[in-house]
């Protein structure tokens, strides 16, 4: 008889083993595209799922019913793993939604050190994933309703590739797409106003990095990995199948290919405006760093594994230099997960640009290895430049330039004691949300009717339409706010914003990450908002917004801003210059919007004054694919 009882015997699996198809049913037929995947376990899921930040609601809005909720608690299926991956099934549609939008949610919470949640209101507090949607060929997150609606469709009669003619296809089951909206979903909430187009790069990057998410995903799972080496000799860039997207959907709806590639033609940015086609070359650039990067990170285990020659013999490789093969790919691919999400916090508010994009990444990453010694920054930086992609405001592709700047007009003085205290007392919260094993494990012995802190709780200010929460200390919240709107309103004119035009608070985070030398990194992010209401008409109904995010350091020291200015006569002349070139940009954008729109052969009046903001829906951005 024991002494003593130990926590290891009586706490919850922080895990739960899920099976899914690793891309589409139409790939998974064969058993490697079958896998198990592990996510975040929630003691408490209800049947549906129904978990702390997501839930899915499977009613299908063609034949108007609902159908039966899986649970995922069910013993059997605990044993089980879950249900086995099935077309037929609408109980596997659910797992299958449940566990990859988790796994999209774990990738961005580990890579930003932080909770993310998708509180909309108080009656709309999970994000809804919605199966059976509605018959289409499409899928599209909605931030009205707060939830992803998944489309079905039947596949083209004449040309459906390997699928049956006129087969029933499930947008549901395609790891790709539900990756794909997912991450559309994080990153509206990192950024609500980046799916306003006041720049023709600014639609192409929401697809774009909703495809980079994707892809980066599958490459985490190593057994496909492995069987891809193993096919394509190691040379993961040779295999279409690894780095090809929705190819079930693309096929079924008779393109004859998958929807898009990470690799193929890439022209140069100046020579493409559609969303996709754009964005397209963003994916390229990313991928085309990470392949180079893959090939400097393998070369010493190809020079051992063929003697010096780097020359791999015909045939099958060896299991073993498969399997370090795929470890290598599979954790590469994910410090560049991680570097995508982490860009986020480097990232300005408003009017995103593949640029500002490339800026964020490298200032981001050198925050947590700054002698990038086995160059992967360098290998980014070569493949953007080769696909036309600079910055603007920087003088070269050196990295010191292109990492944001301490200063752009004087030098911004630090936070006041009492504002750096709140935001110290802030931190906790975050730190204490991130426990979830102890979240976790405390659950399991609290009635659910009780009020309890979530371990996805939201540790973030934000400003916009959804309600703003900080750790559920309202206290705290109101304080922070009104001495960060204290702080910009006397810095305006040094963060490049109009000091007559009032400011916002739109963002407030705390960050804390280990550096590949051990250290702590501690700093607090805001973000700041300025309009300029005056040119709502101009732009067809979105107006012009400048912001600032900016980034101080653990001792409230202000370490880098990355500005989008206004136009004021207050400001320097590079200041407006910046300003006027961004006008610019809105309109070529409201002029190539028109350009490629159908319904301006047919709008009324209403649709001509506010086209520029019903185009900013996601639902609008996908059309039909």
């Amino acid at each position: 008889m024991k002494r003593f009882v130990s926590d290891y015997a009586t706490r919850a699996a922080e895990k739960r083993k899920l099976r899914i198809y690793a891309t589409d049913p139409m790939s998974g037929r064969r058993a490697p595209y079958r896998i198990t995947v592990e996510v975040d376990n929630e003691p408490e899921l209800s049947p549906g799922p129904v978990g702390e930040i997501v839930e899915v609601i499977d009613y299908d809005g063609w034949n108007k019913k609902f159908y039966g909720a899986v649970d995922l608690n069910d013993p059997a299926l605990l044993m089980e793993s879950g249900l086995a991956p099935s077309e037929s099934d609408p109980r596997f549609h659910q797992q299958m939604v449940y566990a990859v939008a988790m796994k999209v949610v774990e990738s961005a919470r580990r890579a930003l050190g932080r909770p993310i949640n998708f509180r909309k209101s108080s009656t709309r507090t999970k994000l809804r994933l919605v199966p059976h949607a509605f018959c289409g060929k499409n899928a599209f997150f909605d931030p009205d309703l707060n939830a992803i609606m998944f489309g079905y469709f039947q596949a083209d009669a004449v040309s459906p590739g390997p699928n049956i003619p006129s087969q029933t296809v499930f947008t549901c089951l395609s790891h790709d797409i539900i990756a794909h909206e997912m991450t559309h979903a994080i990153v509206h909430r990192l950024r609500p106003y980046f799916i306003e187009p006041s720049n023709i790069d600014v639609l192409a990057f929401h697809e774009a990095f909703s495809d980079i998410v994707a892809l980066f995903q599958r490459f985490s799972y190593r057994e496909l990995l492995a069987e891809h080496i193993q096919t394509s000799q190691g040379m993961l860039q040779k295999s279409e199948m690894l780095v090809e997207l929705a190819q079930q959907f693309g096929y079924a709806a008779g393109r004859g290919k998958a929807l898009r590639s990470a690799i193929g033609k890439s022209p140069k940015l100046a020579e493409t405006h559609e969303p996709h086609d754009r964005g397209a070359i963003l994916v390229s650039a990313v991928f085309g760093g990470y392949f180079d990067a893959y090939q400097k990170r393998i070369a010493d285990l190809l020079r051992i594994a063929t003697g010096g020659s780097g020359q791999l013999p015909t045939g099958r490789l060896h299991p073993d230099l498969v399997n370090r093969l795929a470890g290598e790919a599979s954790q590469l691919a994910e410090r560049f997960l991680r570097m995508c999400f982490r860009a986020f916090d480097y990232m300005p508010p408003v009017d995103v640009t593949f640029g500002d994009f490339l800026r964020a990444l490298v200032t981001s990453d050198f925050e947590l290895n700054p002698q990038d010694s086995d160059e992967v920054r360098f290998s980014i930086i070569e493949a953007f430049r080769e696909r036309g992609i600079y910055p603007a405001g920087v003088v070269s592709l050196a990295e010191e330039s292109l990492l944001w700047p301490s200063q752009i007009n004087g030098q911004p003085p630090p936070v006041d004691a009492g504002l750096l205290e709140d935001a110290r007392r802030f931190l906790n919260y975050s730190a204490t949300a991130l426990d979830q094993g102890r979240i976790a494990r405390r659950s399991r012995s609290r009635n659910k009717s009780e009020s309890a802190t979530s371990a996805y709780e939201s540790t973030v200010i934000e400003t916009d339409e959804a309600e703003a929460e900080v750790g559920g200390d309202r206290l705290l919240r109101d304080g922070l706010f009104s001495a960060l709107t204290h702080y910009a309103r006397f810095n305006l004119d040094i963060f490049g914003l109009d000091p007559n035009l009032k400011v916002a608070v739109v963002g407030f985070h705390a960050v804390h990450r280990i550096t590949s030398d051990q250290r702590l990194v501690i700093e607090f992010v805001a973000q700041f908002m300025q309009i300029d209401e005056q040119t709502r008409e101009r732009f067809r109904g979105i107006p012009f917004r400048g912001g600032a995010t900016v980034i101080f350091g653990s001792e409230g020291e202000v370490r880098y801003i990355a500005s989008k200015p206004m136009k004021s006569e207050n400001l320097p002349p590079e200041f407006r210059k910046a300003a006027t070139a961004r006008l610019h940009a809105t309109d070529l954008c409201l002029e190539e919007l028109d350009r490629r729109d159908p319904m301006m052969a047919f709008a009324d009046e209403e649709y001509l004054e506010n086209r520029m903001k019903l185009r900013a829906q996601f639902r609008a951005l996908h059309g039909e694919g």
